[in-house]
């Protein structure tokens, strides 16, 4: 969730300058890529966005940087970095869909481009959230065959059906630093309280993440400089052979909102790991 908190403090500064290098070709990206076109949010009021997290910079830059690579994959990669293969997708899965924007946002994409038949998994552990996310699907034109909305904590409802056939995995995680005792309400409040370094609720998914994804899968998590992404990248990279790279990044309002891309590099590791 967008929040109004300081820009990084220097222990937040990038340790490499490889990894700031990285930041900035993020930053251009940002900056060159078009704007996705938003799916209809009309079926919802005021009243739902007192219950369910109200899409804002994060939600748009994260659907920036989905429609960048559809984009990319229509023109067979010639970003150099993405080789079609989210085209050939049949799995997607978007842990704390909110308003399900993003997977509606993909779900739109996959079909225009390639009219192929892809089920869109989604998650949240707000029933409200479950219940707008669908309406959103079905105000979109997303049939009930193809969007799937279940109640659960992360995604440990569908870790066993889904173990590694997850193509594009989607998480817009709860990543403002708060007191822990904040975390793991099943209210909007999941939606921003991310604890300690805001990274309580995404330290506990990147297991889960590493678990889901299929071989030639791709997963774009949301993430803040409170973070310490260069951390997460290292520690994905270790635990699981998993890479993480900042893809899309933008200044909103006193933050810089960054999409991690990642990609398994040896899915082995994650089997060894888990």
């Amino acid at each position: 969730m967008a929040e109004h908190h300081p820009l990084r403090t220097a222990d937040q500064e990038p340790k490499t300058a490889a990894y700031a290098e990285l930041n900035a070709a993020a930053e251009r990206r940002g900056k060159e890529c078009r704007s996705a076109e938003m799916p209809s949010l009309k079926h919802l009021n005021f009243r739902d966005y007192d219950k369910v997290y109200e899409p804002s910079d994060d939600t748009y830059l994260l659907i920036d940087a989905i429609g960048y690579d559809v984009d990319d994959a229509m023109n067979q990669g010639t970003d150099g970095k993405c080789d079609g293969s989210m085209l050939q997708a049949t799995i997607t899965l978007e842990i704390g869909c909110g308003t399900g924007t993003p997977t509606v946002y993909l779900a739109k994409r996959l079909h225009e481009e390639t009219n192929k038949t892809c089920v869109h998994y989604v998650t949240d552990i707000n029933p409200d959230a479950i219940r707008i996310a669908t309406a959103t699907a079905e105000s979109n034109g997303i049939s009930s065959t193809q969007f799937r909305a279940t109640q659960c904590d992360l995604a440990s409802e569908l870790i066993d059906e889904l173990e590694g056939r997850v193509d594009i995995l989607i998480f817009n995680p709860p990543y403002v630093p708060t007191p822990d005792e904040e975390v793991g309400s099943s209210g909007i409040e999941a939606s921003w309280a991310g604890g300690r370094n805001g990274r309580v609720v995404l330290d506990r998914a990147l297991p889960q993440i590493a678990r889901l994804l299929s071989p030639s899968s791709v997963a774009y998590v949301v993430t803040v400089d409170d973070n310490y992404p260069e951390q997460i990248s290292q520690m994905m990279n270790d635990m699981y052979g998993i890479k993480v790279v900042p893809w899309l990044r933008r200044r909103a309002h006193n933050e810089y909102l960054t999409i991690q891309k990642m990609t398994p590099t040896n899915i082995s590791a994650v089997n060894n790991v888990l």
